[in-house]
């Protein structure tokens, strides 16, 4: 990037941009979350800002002018993230995963468009490795995204389902309905109709672009009963995910079906939550998800160990600290397969110490980095909040609020700051429930919790769904509210409570 921003004056200022957004960053306080717009140094971030963008939007088509796009396209995302204007970033986002899959999709045909850059399948995956996260954290704004991008056919395809038809009728639906994660686009002004995906197509094959770190990681059934590198660990880590994302579509069509807002009384709660853990797609996923998560980490003990013990002597801290950050994601996706919000309280219960393992990790990667406050990487903030959230045991909720709180940063689209003050909104939800009922009816409750986040076209940035008791009815019924990203000086959101809509939860079966 340094080396291309001497010669692409579109890089040149957008690195501009986000170095004088970064000054800007450091003169205010990281309690607070919203920049002061009458800094200097914002001034000329937003200037060079809007130079980059001129000149990227007169540019004439090109190779060389593929490889700035794909830079540049990064710049602006680190740009609006870095300043918290996540509606923006995604589009910036959005925009990257089109150019990326297109490239995806090119063929030995396309021999000339290999110029972009002397090792065109080594920049690539550079650049596809920083989308990575970003793909990661902008599932959390799938249906926001899904609703902005494609609002007709999302309320064509979803208004004829029925709530109540059983899991033969799923099966049949899921069949007819686009996948979440690639849908077509809707007619804009041009009349063009092209495919759009909120991620990256996955690449197994050798392409001008693209080329398999290990070709022979083809397939989870090749999996070794012990892993020997941690480059082979990864490999396989990959596949395990890309198993897993498959079965999104499935599971936010599961969740929308469930229909939370609309249920009347805890029996039918009781009954729907129980029929889901019965569905035999979602038992097929538990099953599956497990069988392979418990493969793996059985195969990447070894290489854990190995590496903990490498660190002993600080030969290889960064190898180390690999290794604790696979292990986290690992377990992240074991607490998610649980699928607690339609299991039994003993389920969620039995979680405890992974949620406690999470904490530990976590902190440990958070003391060992350099703390700049800001980073486009995943960070451990969704992890963190994950164990905040769901947790049973409230002293490791409390000490997983305590860790966010204490090392504030923004990963890419991700606050920790925001992610502390949901939370904190979260144990207010626990201490009303839990003091009043039986544990059973405090964990039926409970799971009526639902978290949404929709920052593009629209005005809230987050949505919280938690259970609130009517003093004057007696009743339990649904409360929604809605607040943006500003963090007060508490820590805390400006809540306002509003009518219950029908968006989908971003936390799946979590709970």
């Amino acid at each position: 990037m340094p080396q291309l921003a001497l010669e692409e004056p579109t890089l040149r200022y957008g690195a501009m941009a986000v170095g004088a957004l970064r000054k800007a960053v450091q003169l205010q306080e990281s309690a607070t979350v919203v920049l002061d717009e009458d800094c200097r140094h914002f001034g000329n971030a937003i200037a060079y800002y809007c130079q980059a963008l001129r000149l990227q939007a007169v540019a004439t088509p090109s190779m060389n002018g593929l490889r700035t796009a794909l830079l540049s396209s990064l710049l602006f995302i680190c740009f609006e993230a870095q300043r918290g204007n996540t509606a923006s970033a995604l589009k910036h986002i959005t925009h990257g995963f089109d150019m990326l899959n297109e490239l995806a999709s090119c063929t030995d045909r396309a021999a000339g468009l290999v110029s972009i850059a002397p090792a065109p399948c080594l920049f690539v995956e550079d650049v596809v490795e920083c989308y990575k996260p970003l793909e990661l954290q902008s599932r959390s704004f799938i249906d926001s995204y899904s609703r902005f991008f494609f609002p007709h056919e999302a309320t064509s395809k979803m208004s004829h389902l029925d709530v109540r038809d059983g899991p033969a009728f799923e099966v049949k639906a899921l069949s007819k309905l686009p996948s979440l994660s690639c849908t077509s686009r809707p007619s804009w002004p041009s009349s063009t109709t092209c495919a759009r995906r909120m991620g990256l197509v996955p690449v197994s094959k050798v392409t001008p672009y693209f080329r398999p770190k290990l070709a022979s990681i083809l397939s989870l059934k090749g999996m070794p009963s012990m892993f020997k590198d941690m480059d082979e660990a990864l490999g396989y880590w990959a596949l395990v995910q890309k198993n897993m994302v498959q079965h999104i579509p499935m599971l936010a069509m599961a969740t929308w079906r469930l229909a939370l807002t609309r249920v009347a009384s805890e029996s039918e709660l009781e009954m729907k939550l129980f029929r889901m853990r019965k569905n035999p797609l979602i038992s097929q996923f538990i099953t599956e998800s497990r069988f392979w998560l418990q493969r793996w980490n059985a195969a990447y003990q070894e290489v854990y160990h190995l590496a903990a013990s490498e660190s002993l002597g600080m030969d290889k801290p960064s190898h180390h600290l690999k290794a604790i950050n696979l292990r986290v994601e690992y377990l992240i996706l074991y607490v998610y397969t649980a699928m607690t919000r339609f299991s039994s309280l003993s389920t969620a219960r039995a979680l405890t110490p992974q949620y406690m393992e999470i904490n530990l990790l976590c902190e440990r990667l958070l003391r060992a980095q350099k703390h700049c406050g800001f980073a486009m990487d995943s960070g451990w903030t969704w992890p963190l909040f994950v164990s905040a959230f769901g947790c049973r045991d409230a002293a490791v909720r409390i000490d997983a609020i305590r860790i966010l709180g204490q090392y504030p940063r923004r990963n890419a689209l991700r606050d920790s700051r925001v992610f502390g003050a949901i939370a904190l909104k979260n144990e207010e939800v626990e201490r009303h429930v839990m003091s009043q009922g039986s544990e059973e009816e405090q964990w039926l409750r409970l799971r009526r919790r639902e978290l949404i986040f929709q920052d593009l076209g629209s005005s809230v940035d987050v949505v919280y769904r938690s259970p609130q008791k009517n003093d004057e009815s007696g009743e339990w019924g649904l409360v929604e509210e809605t607040a943006d990203f500003a963090v007060q000086p508490d820590g805390r959101l400006a809540w306002r409570r509003v009518a219950v809509s029908d968006s989908a939860s971003i936390m799946a079966g979590v709970c």
